[in-house]
């Protein structure tokens, strides 16, 4: 019986979290992206992702780039939220 290889790959978070800006800022503009956390535990990633506004169109980016990572075989949850009272 063939033992199959095991490897560990090295993921790079500012990688993941500047595609998941690109994406954000190209359809949004620059100004509404106000910040971006990559949390990670083992093998998945989650991004919270701080808006100035929440809007259907942020929740498709979001979609969008979760397919992207799912493509290529990496598990990237996006999450979207809207600064509230001037907080991040």
């Amino acid at each position: 019986m063939n033992h199959p290889n095991f490897y560990k790959v090295e993921v790079d978070k500012e990688k993941i979290e500047s595609f998941i800006r690109e994406g954000f800022e190209r359809k949004l503009g620059k100004d509404n992206v106000l910040d971006i956390r990559l949390f990670s535990y083992p093998n998945e990633y989650i991004a919270a992702v701080t808006l100035r506004k929440e809007t259907k169109e942020a929740l498709n980016i979001a979609h969008e780039l979760k397919g992207i990572f799912l493509d290529n075989n990496l598990a990237v949850g996006i999450y979207t939220k809207e600064v509230t009272n001037g907080s991040r």
